[in-house]
């Protein structure tokens, strides 16, 4: 797939060649052509009626400062986990520096374990369903191995020694930055709204917002990004040849 950044020049000329590229690399291999993350004013850009515009799933996005603060009644709840966590675990967080790459790969590949795991337990075993566990585990590991090629920030949450969560994020603009990873030990009751919080206020307090990406349609994801109270859901669109 394609996605933008892809200008702003001659838009038409661009995504019919887009779709020249893709379409070399993808027919032979039976895989669908289209561009992805694609914002709504960049439909604006072009004539798009000799394409197929599909809406995506939404970008979750919040104010920094809400989730920092995490003020006022609808935040009591993130409040409370963090109070328990903070009372009943010893633990340290840290900015994620390249000497944590062997443990935090160690702490993913568990993370994978369990969630496998899970999933057989809750009658969940549906292949597709193992190998996209498996799928986001190999992305994580790569985003964690390449953060400095990447410009990724991160931080991690230690217990004894031993990192139990990690999370990894990137400024996008000036006023907007994002957190593409995080993935902690569920056994640790508070640890990803602890780790969630110490890292927007560590790295990205001087950005206005945050944005959490899409939910891809699943029902707890969507559950657990919305308990943060977004300020908007930012749209996205696919575009694919007709």
């Amino acid at each position: 797939m394609m996605l933008p950044p892809l200008g702003k020049n001659n838009i038409q000329t661009t995504i019919h060649e887009c779709f020249s590229i893709m379409r070399e690399m993808n027919d032979h291999n039976g895989f669908e052509s289209y561009i992805n993350y694609v914002y709504e004013d960049f439909l604006n850009l072009f004539d798009n009626s000799s394409y197929r515009i599909v809406e995506s799933y939404p970008d979750y996005i919040y104010k920094t400062s809400d989730l920092i603060k995490l003020a006022g009644r609808r935040y009591e709840k993130k409040r409370n986990e963090i109070n328990y966590f903070k009372k009943h675990y010893d633990a340290s967080f840290e900015k994620f520096y390249p000497r944590h790459i062997a443990d935090a790969l160690l702490m993913i590949d568990q993370w994978k374990r369990e969630k496998v795991q899970e999933s057989n337990l809750f009658n969940h075993s549906e292949t597709h369903y193992q190998y996209s566990l498996i799928h986001e585990a190999e992305a994580a590991k790569c985003a964690i191995i390449f953060s400095e090629e990447l410009g990724l920030t991160g931080a991690t949450i230690a217990i004894n020694g031993r990192i139990e969560g990690i999370t990894l994020g990137e400024n996008i603009t000036s006023h907007t930055a994002s957190v593409l990873i995080e993935k902690t030990n569920n056994v640790f009751h508070g640890m990803p709204q602890v780790i969630y919080q110490q890292f927007c206020a560590s790295d990205f307090s001087g950005v206005e917002y945050i944005n959490a990406g899409e939910d891809w349609g699943i029902e707890g994801l969507k559950r657990a990004k919305m308990s943060y109270h977004p300020c908007m859901l930012a749209k996205k669109f696919l575009i694919y040849g007709k």
